[in-house]
């Protein structure tokens, strides 16, 4: 596109059309003084002080405001505004309060502070504000801090707000001189809506936003660019590093998948990295109690013990489990070690209990089981469906994401049995209920197509089985699959009519799809609507599963799955299994695996006979968790590698420790299939060592003659096991925002959307799917159906954010129950309740919440204290073994009242 041809101090520039005179002012080099204005928000033209002259206007003009129009002439850094400049800058800090503390390192560094210096303009003594008559420092939140006598009302802080994190935190109050900023409904931090972002104190110009890790420039310490390692969305961070521990992150500006923005966890959860529970040395079980070891001794004895057990009960008797908070690299060698070293396929990650069924079912309809979109498409999309996902509490980021193109205008669409936060910002809410995602879905298609609204070329030219699926959906009643699914016929037909009259879409979802009996085929159900409007392989819409963990993409990637090794290659291929044995040296076994559900059905009947178990806590995690840990009792070796002693560490003959995501070198692939490097912030505590040395060690010790000598040189070689997703990465090219795979030659720029140029099976493949009964139907003994997720504040077994000051925000797990339930059982907020369901029980504090509907409850699982999942039951997906977390039938009773329990009268007293 042509650009503008101006004049700017005499120098002519060329800048880009539809641009203002500030954004010509960089092009030109050209530095233009301001307070409120910042590249990341929308032009606010409040402090005046970007004032430049035009040739020929009547008076100076706002440089952030004024459109750049061909044959400007600009003038800068006249006598005459550089005085209008020091003036409007004077009456700026005339505004501030007395009691300014100019000496504070919050202010000094500040934008104002170094203008002030430029200026030559100090705070008059008869400076004029007053903090708004409020108290000038509010402390009273876990992380942020607000000093009202450094604030000069620019309203930074309230764009930041809403157009970035969209919370709506601030405000502005009062008139004239008694102007000042509003926080929240009761003008206290610690009240207000704030989730912790962070982005107001990256924006505000003076310091008088601060939070914990930033009071204000600091020296002598290192920044190292790298990627969080909490959620899979997959943020890169700044982080900074003194005296050999985390001290601070920051979101990087440019990154692709942030640009510069962080959640409560990614920005302020690392104090677990310094934390003393930290383990630091091997630890091996002797005479009932784990004692320190070298770790030549816990590696001899683990290759011994395998060994022992691979002659003894053959290969096929030890299980391994990846880690999918580690690295790529350090997945690929577990993996590598259960086939080419112990000769099993008994190998797999935490993708089995959360993503697997996402996985199976894209791959079986499309060919490929991850994302066919980028997040980049939330901003390019013509409709947004988010189903079974919670993004502003389990992916803030990418939560905030969607609540910033709904606020630009675009449709959404949230399928959803509570009444999440974006719910409020969704065109249509359609609260199914539990477990009926197959009936609703259906529903929606049935409408499409009964309505002729659906994309008829895109189906003719790529997919098969619509003739079928036509027959198969029309020949059900409309009526019926909306009252099966619980959700009005007039609300699915809304939701149906926007998706046809959209165009593509893009299509968001998460574990409310997969962790249920019948996951796979609500995948298939839902890419069954990504096909029917055309939607698949297509810019700004598509398939866009969001991941739990930081790497839990990777690990799948990888081959951490008992029955496709890197790169989702069968097993069967002949060509695959060629190139194994000429990198490896050995032709991995034939005979598919064991998932996790699996090998602790295997364990419990003594068949499997150790485990090695990467960064996985299953006594707290899995479903069903008495049985877990009852089947773990049952193993002559369990393994476990992790930062801390976790609730399965605490079960283990050999506990090694291992190095952080902050302490660790290599790559995470995201939830969009985005490979980026991980870099060291600081060294791991005491003799914790990486996840692949410990793994490569191991190997050496029984004889293999691995190579590696660098997570670099591993990734050489998952480059050369799958080369067509992988073959043309390699650490020298995986700089900035990385590669997104497929990526298979060296100068490959890696695939932004899958299936652009055709689905990679051929055609797409549409489904006929019918549903089945929910095994856990709510009864007179099990009124309450239960859901369990995420919440903002912690992340998965909260292993590490329960090692920081997240446990201020949110201290333990607790119960959602809404208000008319409570009331009927006779429980209050706070209260004590026992929940039993047929697998287990617990006992947790209530709250209460118009989230959830009646006769529905919700739980997170964090707080390893409360036994969340000591509730959830044995029932999984039959095709991809993926756990159904997400309805289970459960019992209220508050605790100290009389219940009747296995024929006996008993006190539910805890």
């Amino acid at each position: 596109m042509a650009g503008a041809q101006l004049t700017v101090d005499g120098k002519t520039v060329t800048c880009p059309e539809g641009k203002t005179l500030l954004d010509l002012a960089r092009c030109a080099g050209v530095d233009i003084p301001t307070l409120c204005h910042d590249d990341q928000l929308a032009p606010e033209g409040g402090c005046r002080l970007c004032l430049v002259q035009v040739q020929g206007a009547a008076r100076p003009v706002a440089a952030c405001h004024t459109q750049a129009k061909p044959g400007m002439v600009v003038q800068t850094k006249t006598e005459e505004i550089e005085a209008l400049r020091r003036q409007v800058l004077g009456l700026i800090v005339s505004e501030l309060d007395p009691s300014c503390d100019t000496s504070t390192l919050a202010f000094q560094g500040s934008r104002l502070q170094a203008l002030m210096q430029r200026y030559r303009v100090q705070i008059p003594e008869s400076a004029q504000g007053d903090a708004s008559g409020e108290e000038a420092i509010d402390d009273s939140h876990t992380y942020l801090r607000l000093d009202r006598s450094k604030c000069i009302t620019c309203r930074l802080c309230v764009n930041a707000c809403d157009d970035i994190q969209g919370q709506s935190v601030f405000g502005i109050g009062g008139r004239g001189g008694d102007v000042h900023l509003l926080v929240g409904g009761s003008d206290r931090f610690s009240e207000s809506p704030c989730v912790a972002c962070g982005a107001c104190v990256d924006h505000c110009p003076t310091g008088a936003l601060t939070d914990v890790d930033h009071p204000g420039p600091t020296s002598g310490g290192s920044e190292t660019d790298t990627v969080c390692g909490y959620c899979g969305v997959g943020c890169r961070v700044a982080v900074t590093a003194q005296g050999g521990r985390v001290a601070g992150i920051t979101g990087i500006e440019d990154a692709a998948v942030n640009a510069g923005h962080l959640c409560a966890k990614g920005r302020f959860a690392h104090a677990w990295q310094h934390h003393p529970d930290r383990l630091k040395t091997p630890l091996l079980r002797r005479d009932g109690r784990l004692e320190a070891v070298s770790w030549r001794d816990a590696i001899a004895w683990l290759a011994r013990r395998i060994g022992e057990l691979r002659r003894g009960s053959g290969p096929d008797s030890i299980g391994l489990i990846a880690s999918s908070r580690s690295t790529n690299e350090s997945a690929y060698l577990m993996q590598k070690m259960a086939r080419a070293v112990i000769g099993t396929n008994n190998i797999d990650c935490c993708a089995r209990v959360c993503h697997a069924s996402t996985a199976l079912g894209l791959r079986q309809a499309t060919g490929a089981g991850a994302a066919s979109a980028s997040y980049a498409d939330i901003e390019r999309a013509n409709c947004i469906v988010v189903v079974g996902a919670n993004p502003t509490e389990a992916h803030p980021v990418i939560g905030a994401r969607i609540k910033q193109a709904v606020r630009s205008g675009t449709p959404l669409i949230v399928i959803d049995p509570r009444s999440i936060e974006l719910a409020e910002y969704a065109q249509v809410h359609l609260a199914l209920r539990p477990a009926a995602n197959v009936e609703l879905l259906n529903a929606i298609a049935l409408r499409l197509i009964s309505a002729d609204a659906i994309a008829h070329k895109y189906l003719d030219e790529r997919c098969e089985g619509y003739e079928e699926l036509a027959r198969f959906l029309l020949g059900r009643s409309m009526d019926f699959l909306s009252e099966a699914s619980g959700v009005e016929r007039s609300l699915v037909e809304s939701a149906a009519d926007l998706l046809g009259s959209c165009g593509p879409v893009l299509f968001v979802h998460g574990l409310g799809l997969s962790e249920q009996e019948q996951g796979t085929d609500s995948i298939r159900a839902l890419c069954n609507l990504g096909m029917l409007t055309g939607s698949i392989g297509i810019e700004g819409a598509g398939m866009l599963p969001l991941r739990g963990q930081n790497n839990v993409q990777g690990a799948a990637d990888m081959g951490c799955m008992p029955a496709l090794v890197t790169g989702y290659q069968s097993l069967e291929d002949e060509e695959v299994r060629r190139r194994l044995q000429n990198l490896w040296g050995v032709t991995p076994p034939f005979q598919q695996g064991l998932t996790i559900p699996e090998m602790l059905d295997a364990a419990a009947a003594g068949q499997l006979r150790g485990m090695w178990v990467m960064g996985e806590d299953l006594a707290h995690s899995e479903p069903n968790q008495n049985h877990a840990v009852d089947a773990l009792k049952q193993l002559d070796l369990l393994v476990v590698q992790d930062l801390f002693l976790c609730e399965t560490a605490k079960l283990a003959h050999l506990v090694l420790p291992v190095a952080g995501c902050l302490e660790s070198d290599g790559t995470y692939t995201n939830g969009e299939r985005r490979v980026q490097r991980v870099r060291p912030a600081c060294q791991p505590p005491g003799e914790a060592w990486p996840d692949w040395r410990v793994v490569l060690e191991v190997a050496r010790e029984m004889g293999e003659d691995w190579s590696h000598e660098s997570s670099s040189e591993i990734m050489d070689e998952i480059a050369a096991t799958a080369p067509a997703l992988f073959g043309g990465m390699s650490f020298s090219r995986l700089t900035g925002d990385g590669i997104q795979w497929p990526c298979p030659e060296a100068d490959h720029p890696g695939t932004a959307t899958m299936h652009h140029a055709g689905f990679l099976r051929g055609k797409g493949k549409l489904a006929c799917v019918e549903h089945r009964k929910n095994p856990e139907p709510p009864g007179d003994d099990y009124p309450f159906t239960l859901i369990t997720g995420r919440v903002l504040q912690h992340y998965n077994t909260g292993t590490m954010t329960r090692r920081t000051d997240n446990i201020q925000l949110t201290a333990t797990d607790r119960i959602d129950i809404h208000p008319q339930d409570a009331d009927a059982i006779g429980l209050h907020e706070g209260d004590d309740v026992r929940v039993a369901s047929r697998w287990g029980e617990t006992r947790v504090k209530v709250h209460l919440s118009g989230q959830v509907a009646g006769g529905t409850v919700f739980m997170s699982f964090h707080d390893a204290a409360v036994h969340t999942n000591r509730l959830v039951g044995p029932w999984r997906d039959p095709e991809s073994n993926c756990p159904a977390y997400k309805a289970t039938a459960v019992s209220l009773v508050p605790v100290g009242v009389a219940t009747k329990d296995s024929g006996f009268l008993v006190r539910s007293d805890g």
